[in-house]
């Protein structure tokens, strides 16, 4: 696995969800009725996608995992995540070794990306435990462009949306002075 610093300044890698021309859809699960599993010191809520025989009813559009994971220190966890399927951990709090013994251990606002050539994600607590998000997705194999908050295929379409925002059109007509608290 490959340890990134978020928010690094010194290397452009990231660790980014985009979700793209897709038709709007809402779906609510509240705290109280997310799924969580317990084993072995560690502890996880399912938000999307299934652990240890917990499973999420949250329906994504591609075949998709999110897990909020606590773990006790020294706990160790094997989470299942299909081959070929990209996946990434961000630690919210203390520290945790990604793969084989003796890899280097990420602490708090590091994330980690792993290869996709595997078929799991082995996790050792460190020190006083840990906090992460395990995300993992299937690829969706299309070339990717962005530019700020706009995400598409090709530059030529990033500036189309661009425009689109700017002109209040194709989905931006009610873009003018909203902000997310309304």
């Amino acid at each position: 696995p490959q340890i990134l610093q978020i928010l690094s300044e010194h290397n452009n890698n990231k660790c980014c969800c985009y979700v793209y021309r897709v038709a709007p859809r809402y779906q609510e699960l509240r705290s109280r009725d997310v799924p969580t599993a317990e084993k072995d010191g560690a502890s996880i809520k399912v938000i999307a996608g299934e652990a240890l025989g917990a499973r999420s009813p949250i329906q994504t559009r591609t075949p998709a995992m999110w897990l909020d994971v606590t773990m006790r220190p020294g706990a160790r966890l094997r989470q299942p995540v299909p081959a070929g399927w990209s996946a990434c951990a961000y630690v919210i709090d203390g520290e945790a070794s990604f793969g084989q013994p003796g890899d280097e251990a990420a602490g708090a606002h590091h994330c980690v990306v792993f290869g996709g050539d595997g078929d799991g994600v082995d996790v050792r607590s460190e020190g006083a435990g840990t906090r992460f998000l395990l995300l993992a997705a299937r690829p969706h194999g299309e070339a990717v462009a962005l530019d700020g908050p706009f995400v598409m295929n090709t530059s030529e379409e990033v500036q189309q949306a661009r425009e689109d925002y700017l002109n209040r059109r194709n989905g931006f007509e009610m873009a003018a002075g909203w902000t997310s608290g309304q």
